[in-house]
């Protein structure tokens, strides 16, 4: 996951008591806060006819009336009621406090958003589409905001907005196939003012870039071609100024490295490892890669993680392999270079000490995979467990640098 620039303007949580109905809180109006707060009364006014008693008058059963209404108490609201039936499919953040969560509801299309950290969740307008489930479907499975204002939904089409999701409108990509019989839209990251999507073109992958407040796209001469296996992949790493792309047919069949603003042809990690890879960023320098290695050869199966220091010129193999319950479905991040979290099947698992060992920190039920890891910062992540057979599932969340995950209501 990704990884995460600033807002651009938002809304202060929390609730200001006041002492009359002439003082305003600070802050955005309708902002929710996760805690009621009520008004301390206002201190009395030793002058007389203000309402209290005189210094040194006895307080009579009226001036004591007069003084208690006098005083305005707050009313406490209520935290946000749970979206019903949510289910969460796509998360993003833009700040360890600002964040969005694309789903359904009722079997509708829903978006949810925190101010908060992930405490409190409200509904949102989502885009004018349907739920994305996969091939003979239509609409957005993924969700990703740049700043507070603008966001992308996708999967078979793509929805922008400028105005923090008020309103939203379809955009169309150049070159765009969606015929291809997988996800058209495969992946979309963005970082530096600048949004990237990887998507199926007429004989392979086409890399666009837009800046993020326009929906000015425009297709890199440089793609990556289809492999030969059944079912070509992509993923899009996105790491400030620099960007992967890898795809897996199979097994690893060719990249793109981003550069000073241009995408050039890149050999991935895992080229040669008889398996898919799949990548995270730390910076623009660091990256782990986890493999399926002997998966598609010989040799026998075994999930290893490899290490760049130099942008992806070169990798290390890390010194531990990873739980075989990673071997074909391991999604990984990293928010430094000594911590990574992969979604093992239906656990997650961590290593604190730059991939010495590996050990498990979250196991969910019987029946779910850990779709999605990522990081908003060193110490916040957030995952996706998914039920088998279904495009959504759970929000979970760490706050502890991945040591522990624990599921959110939404």
């Amino acid at each position: 996951m990704t990884r995460m620039p600033a807002p651009r303007a938002g809304a202060t949580l929390g609730l200001c008591a006041v002492a009359t109905l002439a003082v305003a809180c600070g802050g955005t109006s309708g902002t929710r806060s996760p805690h009621g707060a009520s008004a301390t009364p206002t201190a009395c006014s030793a002058a007389v006819g203000s309402g209290c008693a005189s210094p040194g008058a006895s307080s009579s059963p009226s001036a004591t009336s007069s003084a208690t209404s006098s005083a305005t108490v707050a009313p406490a609201i209520p935290a946000p009621t749970p979206i019903a039936g949510f289910q969460a499919a796509s998360v993003t953040f833009v700040s360890s406090q600002d964040g969005w969560v694309l789903g359904t509801a009722g079997g509708s299309l829903a978006l949810a958003r925190t101010q908060d950290g992930g405490t409190y969740w409200t509904g949102v307008t989502a885009p004018p589409t349907g739920f994305y489930t996969g091939p003979g479907s239509s609409g957005v499975s993924g969700i990703r905001f740049a700043d507070q204002e603008d966001g992308w939904a996708y999967g078979s089409q793509l929805w922008a907005t400028h105005d923090g999701g008020a309103s939203w409108a379809q955009v169309t990509l150049p070159g765009l196939n969606s015929g291809g019989g997988m996800t058209p839209i495969q992946d979309l990251e963005t970082a530096a003012g600048q949004v990237y999507a990887v998507y199926f073109g007429s004989s392979g992958f086409v890399i666009a870039g837009s800046p993020v407040g326009s929906n000015s796209w425009v297709a890199s001469s440089t793609g990556i071609s289809f492999g030969a296996g059944p079912i070509p992949m992509a993923q899009l790493v996105i790491q400030g100024s620099a960007g992967w792309a890898v795809e897996n047919d199979r097994t690893v069949d060719g990249g793109s490295l981003l550069k000073s603003g241009i995408w050039s042809s890149w050999t991935p990690a895992c080229s040669t490892a008889g398996g898919p890879a799949t990548l995270a960023a730390s910076s623009a320098q660091n990256l782990i890669a986890a493999c399926d290695v002997g998966l598609y050869g010989s040799g026998p199966p075994a999930e290893r993680a490899y290490t760049s220091t130099d942008g992806g010129s070169s990798f290390t193999e890390l010194a531990a392999a990873l739980p075989a319950s990673c071997q074909g479905s391991a999604t990984i991040a990293s928010p430094s270079t000594s911590v990574a979290a992969a979604g093992c099947g239906a656990g997650i698992v961590t290593t604190f000490n730059g991939g010495g060992s590996w050990g498990t920190v979250y196991t969910g039920g019987s029946g779910t995979t850990i779709a999605y890891v990522g990081f908003t910062t060193t110490t916040q992540g957030v995952a996706i467990a998914t039920a088998t057979g279904s495009a959504a599932g759970a929000l979970l969340m760490t706050r502890n640098g991945g040591e522990s995950w624990a599921p959110v209501t939404i």
